[in-house]
């Protein structure tokens, strides 16, 4: 049963095969729910995790501004090393999205619980993630807050990168990326040009939680603590060091990875692809080249064209207000093209029409 004050997923959105079992996280705009999801299709039980946002609790420009990026980028995003959205359910001022539920929790509860790893399972992981923020950076989008909390892990312990709220599509001008002015993310993972309080770059801003994301692995701990001023001295002074307990263990290619990481100049920092090529993720024969789903998404990345309708149409499914209290609007739908379509509570078979990348099929409201 709900505690008491829960809001759990709304009865009109049950009816379509999701029951609500209990709560997992909570954070500032949202609730992370445990769910199950009865397919009729295959006549199976699937286990989700929901991230429940309500509208009406949203500050104004998470509303107007992150909401619509998080979704638009949520329905495009394929990738074997980013958790898989299964559906996304608008109910009046409630969005449901539903994603695989990462059986083994996320990446820093797992360091607590066992401490600095060892460099294979490092550079597995790392190699993991590494491919998809390539993914992301290929496809013009900033992830803006990498950080151990949002790395999920799934059954087989592979990476699973989560959380888009703070996502944004980045544009380019000879070759040079647009910077960012929304100072977003979480401290511990900032890097200097954020913490600096000017326009950055989302990109290079990624490289260096990435960084301290391999700090973390290795050294069961962030590479800098303090107040704001002082750690941006540290950072810029590069005045951090391997704990000494792990620091005669690594070898000297994993530390010229993390230093190079966490340069503070993001000119000179290296780039993803410099991340893919150094000489402690290709010591593994097996991590040198990509496995076919690895190479699809890739592919994709490359070819992938942002198109402003899709955009468009989030903000104004998120303005509408439905009239019927038990109306439901799929924003995407497991299996499916992208598109909406609307329910009502007699209507439970998913009728969508599509909002394909490249589409120009134009939106169509069920009957």
């Amino acid at each position: 049963m709900p505690v008491q004050g829960e809001q759990p997923i709304p009865p009109s959105i049950e009816a379509l095969g999701y029951r609500w079992i209990k709560r997992i996280s909570e954070g500032a705009f949202s609730k992370v729910h445990l769910a199950e999801y009865h397919n009729r299709r295959n006549n199976c039980l699937e286990t989700l995790a929901c991230k429940l946002i309500d509208t009406k609790k949203c500050s104004e420009k998470f509303r107007k501004r992150f909401l619509p990026r998080e979704l638009t980028i949520l329905l495009h995003v394929r990738h074997p090393y980013i958790i898989r959205v299964q559906a996304i359910v608008k109910c009046r001022s409630k969005i449901c999205i539903f994603m695989r539920f990462a059986e083994m929790g996320d990446l820093l509860s797992f360091v607590i619980e066992h401490g600095p790893l060892g460099e294979p399972q490092t550079r597995i992981w790392c190699r993991q993630l590494a491919l998809a923020v390539q993914y992301l950076h290929e496809s013009g989008i900033a992830h803006r807050d990498l950080k151990c909390e949002n790395i999920l892990l799934s059954a087989n312990l592979n990476v699973k990168l989560s959380d888009f709220g703070f996502a944004r599509y980045v544009a380019e001008k000879n070759r040079q990326p647009q910077l960012s002015t929304t100072f977003c993310g979480s401290f511990d993972y900032s890097a200097p040009e954020l913490l600096k309080g000017k326009p950055y770059n989302p990109k290079a801003s990624d490289l260096w939680a990435l960084g301290v994301v391999l700090y973390m692995l290795l050294n069961k701990s962030v590479p800098f603590k303090g107040k704001t001023r002082q750690v941006y001295e540290q950072q810029m002074t590069r005045a951090w060091k391997f704990r000494s307990r792990v620091n005669d263990k690594l070898s000297p290619e994993v530390k010229t990875l993390v230093r190079s990481l966490l340069e503070p100049n993001p000119l000179i920092r290296w780039t993803i692809e410099e991340v893919l090529v150094s000489d402690w993720l290709v010591q593994d024969r097996r991590l040198r080249s990509l496995n076919a789903e690895e190479f699809s998404a890739l592919a994709e990345a490359r070819i992938f064209a942002r198109s402003s309708i899709d955009m468009e149409r989030v903000k104004e499914k998120l303005r509408q207000m439905e009239n019927a209290e038990q109306s439901v609007t799929v924003i995407k739908e497991t299996g499916s093209k992208l598109g909406f379509t609307k329910h009502s509570d007699s209507l439970v078979s998913m009728r969508t029409s599509l909002l394909d990348q490249g589409s120009d099929s134009k939106l169509r409201s069920s009957k």
